[in-house]
C-alpha cells in the first residue's frame, strides 16, 4: 500500500506530535461541534429533507470555514415500500500537494440519526456525532500539511437506512483510484478503554503502525468479524456490514473501520453528550487524526 515504508516510523512519531499539540488547541471546537449535532435544532438528524437539512448545512459550513472544497451529493433511496426519500452526503476534498502523488484516501462518518423533534429526538451523540466531529478535526489537521495524496472527507447521509449514502458514492466512484477507506462510527469507548480496528486483510501492516503509536486506550485489531464477536462476547452485529465501509468493501476498496463495539445506549435517547467520556473520545480523536496524517504524508497505491 505504500511506497515509502522507511519513512513511516518517524512520521508517525512527528505528526503524533504535532497533531496532540494541535487538537489540545482545538478541544473546544470538537466539544462544540459535537454540542451542536446533537442540540434540539439539528432533531437527531434524520435523513430524508427534500433540501440538504441543517446538519448538513452546519457541516458544509465548517468545511468551507477551513478553506476545502466543499460540495452535496444528493441521491435518492428507498423509504418505506413505496416511496423513496432523498438524501444528501457532504463531500470535502483537500488535493495532493506533494510529489509524487498517491491513489485518494477517503475519510467518512455518517452524519444521520434516528430523528426526532425539538421537544424529543434522538441525539445520537456516540451514533454517529462522535464520527461527524472527528471528520472535521482531522480534515483541520490534514488541511495543514503537506499531501501526498488526495483526501476526501465524506460525511455520509441514510446510513441508518440501508448504508445509502455511501453505497451511492462509491457507485459514482472510479474504485481503482482510490487506496483506502477509513471509516468512523461510534468513536466514544468506554469504561473498557479499548477502541476496536475491523480492517481488510490487506491493510494489516497499517493498523500495526496505529497500534505503534502511544495511544492513551487499548486497540484491538482483527480482519475477522468472528474475532470481534469473540472479543465483544457478542454475536448479534455482523460488524463487516454493519456501518459504511461495507459498501467500499464490496467494490474491492481496502478498509479499517474505527469504533467503540458494543454500546448499551445505541439508539435509545441515552445515547446524549452528557453520557459521553469526552476526555477518552477526544485522546481517540487525536490517535487517528495523527494516523491519518501519516498516511496522507505518503503516496499510497491501490490494490485494485
Amino acid at each position: 500500500m505504500i511506497k515509502s515504508a522507511t519513512k513511516v516510523s518517524w512520521l508517525l512519531l512527528s505528526t503524533w506530535l504535532f497533531a496532540n499539540q494541535a487538537n489540545a488547541a482545538g478541544s473546544s471546537s470538537l466539544h462544540e461541534d459535537l454540542e451542536a449535532l446533537t442540540s434540539p435544532a439539528h432533531q437527531g438528524r434524520a435523513a430524508g429533507s427534500l433540501q440538504p437539512n441543517i446538519s448538513a448545512q452546519y457541516l458544509f459550513n465548517r468545511f468551507q470555514s477551513l478553506g476545502l472544497d466543499v460540495r452535496y451529493q444528493s441521491f435518492d433511496f428507498k423509504s418505506g415500500f413505496f416511496s423513496k426519500a432523498v438524501g444528501h452526503n457532504v463531500i470535502a476534498t483537500l488535493p495532493c500537494s506533494s510529489s509524487p502523488c498517491g491513489d485518494k484516501l477517503i475519510i467518512t462518518a455518517h452524519y444521520d440519526h434516528l430523528g426526532g423533534n425539538q421537544e424529543s429526538y434522538y441525539a445520537g451523540a456516540n451514533d454517529n456525532a462522535s464520527g461527524t466531529a472527528a471528520l472535521i478535526a482531522i480534515a483541520e489537521q490534514l488541511n495543514s500539511i503537506k499531501r501526498s495524496n488526495e483526501v476526501v472527507i465524506l460525511a455520509t447521509d441514510a446510513e441508518e437506512k440501508g448504508l445509502y449514502g455511501a453505497k451511492h458514492y462509491v457507485d459514482e466512484a472510479t474504485p481503482s483510484n482510490y487506496a483506502l477507506n477509513v471509516n468512523l462510527d461510534m468513536l466514544a469507548i468506554n469504561h473498557k478503554n479499548t477502541l476496536f480496528a475491523l480492517h481488510d486483510r490487506s491493510v494489516k501492516n497499517l493498523i500495526e503502525q496505529f497500534k505503534a503509536q502511544s495511544n492513551p486506550f487499548k486497540v484491538f485489531s482483527t480482519s475477522s468479524q468472528f474475532r470481534l464477536h469473540k472479543k465483544l462476547n457478542d454475536n448479534r452485529i455482523n460488524w463487516h456490514k454493519a456501518s459504511d465501509h461495507y459498501a467500499f468493501s464490496l467494490k474491492k476498496i481496502p478498509f479499517i473501520y474505527f469504533g467503540m463495539g458494543i454500546d448499551d445506549k445505541h439508539h435509545t435517547k441515552q445515547d446524549t453528550l452528557d453520557n459521553l467520556d469526552f476526555e477518552k473520545y477526544q485522546a481517540v480523536v487525536e490517535s487517528i487524526s495523527a494516523f491519518i496524517v501519516s498516511l496522507a504524508q505518503q503516496p499510497l497505491e491501490s490494490t485494485n
